[in-house]
């Protein structure tokens, strides 16, 4: 433990991450201080919104201001929708708070053109550049210097760490395809047709294909570690179930007919301690609650089957995050993450 325990802000704390940023901050022996930020909450106890928070540290809604409460913070986490980040940026950097963890879409591509096609108009772009991209399988060494962090989406954290050591050794083809089916929570917190339970329960389909907009981060991280382009396509699919993501993908040539892709993938993540390879594919309900990541490599020959299963409400959001600011402030990266999962759930 640190000598001073860290004061953690979290805007937005009324939405379903946040929920998970506050059970997990809550629980972590280097914070001390925690205040949830939400105008539409504000007053209440944090528990009558996040009920699993009901036996742990009272906590109540704050109406602040984030660049108010930023001032004197040791981390800000940003839990809010896309584009509010951008809007209160430059201010929130004026009070200087030590270190800014945002886990919307605002600052994770580098490219305004790919922004622009996946969100819209970006009203600060020029300080994307200054966002270190947060999967520590990946940018370890980076974000611990960074002060800015752009966290990964649930979808992209899931296909990238699905593909990333083929990528490393130069062994993607350019155009490949990951299937992922995701859980309800992935919608965020307000009702939506597609997150409502007669349409969800007992279903499955496909949505936004040839058009999500984590595409775009996907082909950023994998073509940066493969140093050549890559354009993977996410064929993204609505599960009934409430958290998880199950992602598959499917490669083939003669380079991998001398080589146990397997040893590979154990010798590629053997650094990092929230990525487990498995004997057996993984289950998505095995992870649930947890900052783990289960993955499998099935091959035969010069055929590879891969499959990855992680929650997308914490490796995929609030937990990476956490793993973030561990890595970012000089702490134990596994600090407040140790949990095991419920299963079945």
């Amino acid at each position: 433990m640190s000598a001073a325990r860290l004061k953690a802000v979290v805007a937005g704390a009324g939405g379903l991450a946040a929920g998970e940023l506050l059970r997990l901050l809550l629980g972590h022996p280097d914070i001390g201080e925690v205040l949830p930020l939400s105008a539409s909450q504000a007053g209440r106890p944090a528990y009558e919104v996040h009920r699993a928070l009901r036996h742990l540290k009272p906590l109540t809604f704050s109406d602040a201001g984030v660049e108010q409460a930023a001032a004197g913070a040791d981390v800000v986490f940003l839990a809010v929708p896309h584009g509010q980040s951008m809007k209160v940026m430059r201010a929130l950097l004026a009070a200087e708070p030590k270190l800014i963890i945002d886990l919307s879409a605002d600052f994770r591509l580098k490219d305004v053109e790919r922004f622009r096609a996946a969100y819209g108009e970006h009203s600060c772009f020029e300080l994307a550049g200054k966002f270190c991209y947060g999967l520590p399988e990946a940018n370890r060494e980076a974000l611990s210097r960074c002060r800015w962090i752009a966290n990964p989406g649930c979808f992209a954290t899931a296909a990238e760490l699905l593909l990333l050591p083929l990528a490393a050794k130069k062994l993607l083809p350019e155009h490949i395809g990951v299937f992922a089916v995701t859980g309800s929570s992935g919608s965020g917190i307000q009702p939506k047709p597609g997150a409502h339970h007669p349409f969800r329960h007992a279903n499955l389909y496909a949505y936004k294909l040839l058009a999500h907009q984590h595409e775009p981060e996907i082909a950023e991280t994998l073509s940066a570690a493969a140093q050549t382009r890559l354009a993977p396509r996410l064929l993204a699919h609505s599960g009934p179930f409430v958290r998880g993501i199950l992602a598959t993908a499917f490669v083939e040539g003669k380079a991998f007919e001398e080589m146990d892709v397997a040893a590979l993938y154990r010798e590629y993540y053997a650094p990092h301690p929230f990525v487990t390879l498995l004997d057996e594919p993984p289950q998505a309900a095995e992870v649930a609650g947890t900052n783990h990541v289960h993955l499998h490599v099935a091959q035969q020959g010069g055929q590879v089957a891969l499959s990855l299963a992680l929650d997308n409400l914490v490796k995929g959001a609030a937990g990476q995050a956490i793993q973030n600011m561990n890595i970012a402030r000089g702490l134990p990266e596994t600090a407040g993450l140790e949990m095991a999962g419920s299963f079945p759930c």
